[in-house]
């Protein structure tokens, strides 16, 4: 019997729910970092297979508190193969030490990382550390055009280009557009 793929997802609740549902679809076993009970509830029991879906509430802000979650996480589940990441610059140690655990945990096999940010980041081309066994993707969520007027991404497009940055594997994505830069909405 194959073992199940596992997933872990930071900001899972939100804009990336349809994310964790299309995991679950594709035969994950989520796990989702959020702060929302009521959100995790919301998400678990709209799921296709509810059973594959874990809230692992925390605030990723409290890093005793998300190294704590992590390590229990992966002691009794195991480690993530792919990992997708929303976390705001509010917490700019939070991926960095889920990049850690999982590589300290993991040394052996392979895990991608999608990390997800926002529009202004792709100005900057921050480096990221990752360890040699960390396939480190970077999605940068741009806007739309439309009729010569400028609009930020919806939820859907969100989640939908992630999905597809996950099945292209590609080492940078950027969904929308990201130019003419002065047309920012």
């Amino acid at each position: 019997m194959q073992q199940k793929q596992i997933a872990l997802v930071i900001g899972g609740t939100g804009m990336l729910r349809n994310v964790c549902h299309w995991l679950v679809e594709n035969g994950y076993i989520v796990f989702i970092i959020g702060r929302s009970i009521q959100r995790h509830k919301s998400l678990k029991e709209n799921s296709p297979n509810p059973e594959n879906i874990h809230a692992l509430p925390v605030d990723y802000h409290d890093l005793n508190q998300l190294q704590t979650e992590l390590n229990k996480t992966f002691h009794t589940y195991g480690s993530p193969q792919l990992v997708v990441s929303w976390i705001h610059s509010s917490s700019p140690v939070a991926l960095p030490l889920i990049i850690n655990e999982l590589s300290t945990k993991n040394t052996s096999i392979p895990w991608r990382l999608f990390h997800i940010q926002g529009s202004a980041r792709f100005l900057k081309k921050e480096n990221t550390p990752v360890q040699l066994n960390c396939l480190y993707r970077r999605v940068y969520l741009g806007f739309m055009i439309e009729n010569n007027i400028s609009r930020w991404l919806t939820h859907e497009e969100i989640s939908n280009g992630i999905i597809q940055a996950i099945k292209n594997d590609n080492n940078e994505t950027i969904i929308g557009t990201l130019e003419p830069w002065d047309m920012r909405p």
